[in-house]
């Protein structure tokens, strides 16, 4: 088995940072909403969706690795389900990298379901999918 693990890398990456930009879209978003402009919410929602369009892809193309055959796919699982705050330790460099990524997107993750959480009972007030499940 020969799983390249500097592509996966760069591919969780590269969703790390569109993580970032939904994130920061959110924040932008939040911003549009008090100002109660509907043209910046309509454009940043989006944006937003292009973001999460990239998120996807990169998700796709790590699974698409993982068609190689058995082996490959159990490795990539096991990368990229795994808790990686339990990561075992490892000698190679791409597997310490690969989940310090995962930690961060993790944590970055909280955070957009956070800011998320707030917009949509902000917006949604009663009819909010949150007052509704009392989160």
């Amino acid at each position: 088995m020969n799983l390249d693990l500097e592509q996966i890398m760069i591919l969780l990456q590269r969703r790390y940072r569109a993580f970032q930009e939904i994130s920061r879209l959110t924040s932008e978003l939040g911003e549009a909403v008090s100002r109660r402009d509907e043209v910046s919410a309509s454009l940043l929602l989006e944006m937003r969706a292009d973001e999460i369009s990239v998120v996807d892809t990169c998700y796709r193309k790590i699974w698409d690795m993982a068609q190689a055959g058995p082996e490959a796919a159990y490795a990539i699982r096991q990368l990229i389900t795994s808790d990686p705050a339990a990561a075992p330790p490892s000698d190679s460099f791409e597997e310490q990298k690969i989940y310090e990524i995962r930690r961060k997107t993790t944590a970055l993750i909280k955070e957009i379901q956070e800011k998320d959480r707030i917009l949509n009972r902000r917006v949604g007030g009663e009819r909010s999918f949150y007052a509704k499940t009392g989160k």
